[in-house]
């Protein structure tokens, strides 16, 4: 399903253009041009609304979160959205940093109770992709950043950096105001096809081994970064519990299972996986949501398989209600292996079961019940009729994992881990405010 601006001759001409121009050439021209304004294209605004910042007094002892993101704050609702409120709700004082671009604010602003969001001059949305941060752009960055340092008080901070382009701004930081770095490694980044290859990979081997902290998503991630941080912790992704474990328990028929997948639909999705498994099963529907990214014309065309496209978080408990299963259809590669994919968690608080393409990642999982590992699209049949066949005791056991699994949970993690004795970080110049 396409999004109404997508439609006409303007939207084929842009969907086109995703599709043949190489993404390097994409940003490029982004830089300079949006097309479409180019192309006379309106998109829907973005869903977030600014208001006036209000992080409150700072506290003593309590350091300030500042999280150096991965993704904008108007972008898809994930980890980085849903651990800095997370944060907030423990009271501390949560600047997460904004980027030039569309959809965001170009002063700071108050996004969500304790969370404020810090434009940063010199760095673009589509810069952490394919670009190292140097020169003018990181003199701007800590410009900015000393700017917000003394209008909101930031004191004790930690940076929680979920990015390797940010390690230069993040080790300044650490030098000149004695910040502390918290690496949040959250996927296998230079997997990505999005990402130039290599341009990550000494900024993160820097990164981690100048933090304070690491923490990985992943048993697999966890295993990389100790090389260069033996101390690394695994925090995996959770779930918010309170919006989906009010969704009604499955009621399947078992002759007309609805299967669903809510999620990103790119690289690493496995339409052949999905189109052989519609065709095994023609009595059933797939319910895919998810933005269809750079990879339309690899989606199947099967009257059982329908495209919702990208939707607010805000219907997922909606959308994910008429699931009686859900499935995560990834091909097996670095990237996938390495993934704990938020999806499980929060069919886990919809009671719904789920089947999954063996990912390493995903092992720890299946061994407690959680998930269903399947290699073929037989067996992910299979599974799926065992997964749907399972009555209330399960969908409990389900939503008991989900409840143990929340943001909030993994803020608390990190808070405790935050507040353990550590060594003082000597700053640029002792005794003396820095510009």
């Amino acid at each position: 399903m396409k999004a109404s601006w997508e439609t006409g001759w303007r939207g084929r001409i842009y969907a086109i253009g995703r599709r043949m121009i190489p993404i390097g050439w994409r940003r490029a021209l982004r830089r300079r041009v949006r097309a479409e304004r180019l192309l006379g294209l309106r998109k829907a605004p973005v869903e977030p609304s600014w208001g006036e910042p209000d992080p409150g007094p700072r506290r003593d002892g309590r350091p300030d979160i500042v999280v150096l993101p991965v993704i904008p704050w108007s972008y898809r609702r994930q980890r980085p959205q849903q651990l800095a409120e997370a944060l907030a709700r423990r009271g501390r004082r949560v600047f997460y940093l904004s980027l030039e671009g569309g959809g965001e604010p170009a002063s700071p602003a108050g996004v969500a109770r304790g969370v404020t969001l810090l434009p940063i001059r010199g760095v673009r949305r589509e810069d952490p992709a394919d670009r190292r941060l140097r020169g003018r752009s990181l003199e701007n960055a800590i410009t900015s950043l000393a700017a917000a340092r003394e209008r909101f008080e930031l004191r004790e901070a930690v940076q929680l950096v979920q990015s390797p382009f940010w390690a230069p701004l993040a080790v300044d930081l650490r030098r000149r105001f004695g910040w502390r770095i918290l690496y949040d490694c959250l996927d296998a980044h230079g997997h990505f096809r999005t990402n130039r290859p290599g341009v990550l990979d000494e900024p993160e081997h820097t990164l981690a081994a100048a933090a304070d902290l690491v923490v990985a998503t992943s048993e697999p991630l966890r295993a990389r970064l100790a090389a260069w941080s033996p101390s690394t912790r695994v925090l995996p992704n959770a779930c918010d519990f309170d919006l989906f474990s009010t969704i009604p328990a499955p009621q399947p028929d078992p002759s007309r299972l609805v299967v669903g997948y809510a999620g990103a639909v790119d690289e690493w999705f496995d339409f052949d996986l999905l189109a052989e498994l519609a065709r095994l099963r023609p009595a059933w529907r797939f319910e895919i949501v998810g933005g269809l990214e750079d990879v339309v014309r690899e989606a199947p065309r099967l009257p059982n398989v329908r495209f919702h496209g990208e939707r607010p978080h805000r219907e997922m408990p909606e959308l994910r209600s008429g699931f009686d299963v859900e499935i995560i259809p990834f091909r097996l590669s670095p990237l996938t292996h390495a993934t704990d994919p938020v999806k499980l968690y929060e069919a886990a608080a919809a009671g719904r079961g789920v089947v999954a393409t063996p990912m390493r990642s995903l092992e720890p999982l299946a061994a407690r019940g959680l998930v269903r590992l399947a290699s073929t699209a037989r067996e992910a049949a299979l599974a799926i009729e065992a997964a749907a066949a399972e009555g209330e005791e399960a969908v409990r056991r389900r939503r008991a994992f989900a409840r143990e699994n929340t943001w909030d949970a993994r803020a608390a993690s990190l808070d405790g881990w935050l507040a353990s004795p550590a060594e003082r970080v000597p700053t640029l110049a002792e005794g003396r405010e820095h510009p």
